[in-house]
């Protein structure tokens, strides 16, 4: 693929050239053309001058997934200001603290899932935090701080354009936060060239027409749905039908009523979709391709999601937040039997490596050590964390820390994560085995493995698990573990649970999780 060098502004230009007047996304039954998109955004983007936000000026978008929250991002775009994507489902000290780590000085903020007061945190000086903005969720939204809806001057005109003008690709776009299971999230700094290419690539890899139609569930603050979602759409032209967030009944109902043919998504969203007790009454045959990512599937779970839900082609890909987020991709054409286990090959433009994860020399197929990247896709680094970066990124290579090994042909598969590894007596433990042998055991829907502190030996192994048999028998399947793994990795405590804590992005939420365990281990 040839790298494109664009701001995310003059993608949406292009497409008004072409495209116009044809249907860019749909929302609570009401559909925007390109045209509409990018004369609403142009509006918000003088009301955001007049407001004091310019060039570089750090801004908050807090607020679930609506058709202004990508309104609000584009008029950022066009202006070059930073969007720092805040996660809704903050509570209130969770977002003060992200506000000032990210320097925020204005917040926009609209519809959220949970009920921080606004009202509270304007009493506050928080940071460097100069206004709140509220931009509600529609072009028709009562009390919306900005005017959508006004016709701009000539005037206005020549200072939006002056103000576009600055904006080059290399500039920052956005502030993405990790998901900080284990820590702080820490900003991940993403420029225009990098998510717009990136979103190239994934259009290109999946083959998405502009006759294509994608449900968006995944939240847009992060960086799979932001960029392989909206701004794929953004690229090719194709209509995106956005939800405010994952719900399984509600994708079902849209994949049916629109005739959805792109749907992507974690793998416990499309778990969740599969054992729907009412997945049958929708039709899905509508559905063509979707990427799969975000945390590593079972070989028999990908096959039931495939299968049942009857994807002609679904693609896992690996990648991180740090490579904005794509790194990997499925071939289009691999066999079944590869894409259940394997994560693709590397992206064009982009190097991987496999390396020993003691003393870093290149690893050959088969063996397993740290992932390694280089490319265009590495981010610019972590906001105000030097520290942190020098560790992250050495010599322009990016240390994933995610552990997995490369076949002859070039396919990755992925077998952890190097901090995930429990450490036992001297005994380095991975996860990902124990998990393997625990899953193929009768009625297991779910298993997570990892290490909880212990004194003397370290740490001891503790596997969460979700069954469909209510009667489930951890007797039993500690049994099973002593015929197929060695004492010392059979897991010292077995859990069973009703479900487990999700991200809001649908992944399981591992610190909450360990959490959990701790009070049914004490």
């Amino acid at each position: 693929m040839e790298l494109k060098n664009v701001t995310i502004g003059q993608i949406l230009s292009e497409k008004l050239e072409s495209m116009g007047d044809k249907n860019a996304i749909e929302y609570e039954d009401i559909f925007y053309t390109w045209q509409e998109i990018d004369e609403i955004s142009d509006r918000v983007a003088i009301d955001f001058l007049n407001n004091g936000i310019e060039y570089k000026s750090h801004v908050a978008i807090w607020s679930i997934n609506t058709i202004n929250w990508i309104i609000t991002y584009l008029a950022l775009a066009k202006i070059g200001a930073i969007s720092i994507l805040i996660n809704p489902n903050y509570k209130e000290q969770e977002l003060i603290q992200i506000i000032k780590y990210s320097e925020v000085q204005y917040v926009c903020y609209g519809e959220l899932n949970q009920k921080v007061s606004v009202s509270s945190l304007k009493e506050k000086s928080i940071g460097r935090v100069e206004k709140y903005i509220f931009i509600g969720k529609n072009k028709f939204s009562k009390d919306y701080d900005i005017q959508p809806l006004k016709e701009l001057t000539s005037v206005d005109i020549e200072r939006l354009q002056q103000a576009e003008s600055k904006v080059t690709p290399k500039d920052i776009a956005s502030m993405i936060f990790t998901s900080g299971t284990t820590s702080i999230p820490k900003g991940v700094l993403l420029n225009h060239y990098q998510l717009m290419n990136i979103s190239i690539e994934a259009t290109e890899q999946m083959k998405w027409t502009k006759e294509d139609k994608m449900c968006i569930a995944l939240p847009l603050f992060h960086c799979f749905g932001l960029s392989v979602g909206f701004f794929a759409s953004l690229y090719k032209g194709f209509c995106i039908y956005l939800l405010s967030g994952i719900c399984t009944a509600y994708i079902l109902k849209c994949i049916d009523q629109y005739k959805i043919t792109v749907l992507n998504g974690v793998p416990t969203m499309f778990l969740a979709l599969f054992h729907n007790p009412d997945r049958k009454k929708y039709n899905l045959s509508s559905l063509k391709s979707g990427i799969i990512a975000g945390s590593t599937i079972f070989k028999e779970d990908y096959l039931k999601i495939q299968q049942e839900l009857n994807f002609e082609k679904l693609q896992q890909s690996y990648g991180q937040t740090e490579a904005s987020p794509s790194i990997t991709f499925n071939d289009y054409n691999d066999p079944i039997d590869i894409k259940a286990i394997s994560v693709g090959k590397v992206i064009s433009n982009v190097e991987l490596k496999v390396i020993g994860i003691d003393d870093g020399h290149e690893l050959k197929p088969y063996e397993n050590g740290e992932i390694i990247i280089r490319g265009y896709n590495v981010m610019q680094g972590y906001y105000k964390i030097p520290k942190e970066n020098s560790k992250k990124i050495k010599d322009e290579w990016l240390y994933t820390e995610d552990i997995g090994y490369l076949d002859n042909e070039g396919n990755l598969y992925i077998t952890g994560r190097k901090q995930e590894i429990i450490i036992r007596s001297g005994e380095n433990i991975s996860p990902k085995e124990i998990e393997n042998v625990i899953r193929n055991y009768p009625g297991i829907l779910q298993v997570k493995v990892f290490g909880v502190p212990a004194p003397i030996i370290q740490e001891e192994i503790a596997a969460c698990i979700v069954s469909e048999n209510k009667n489930f028998e951890l007797g039993k399947l500690r049994e099973h573990l002593k015929k197929y793994l060695a004492d010392y990795k059979v897991p010292k405590y077995i859990c069973l649970f009703n479900k487990f804590p999700l991200n809001s992005n649908g992944k399981i939420n591992i610190r909450q999780l360990k959490e959990d365990i701790k009070l049914k281990i004490i």
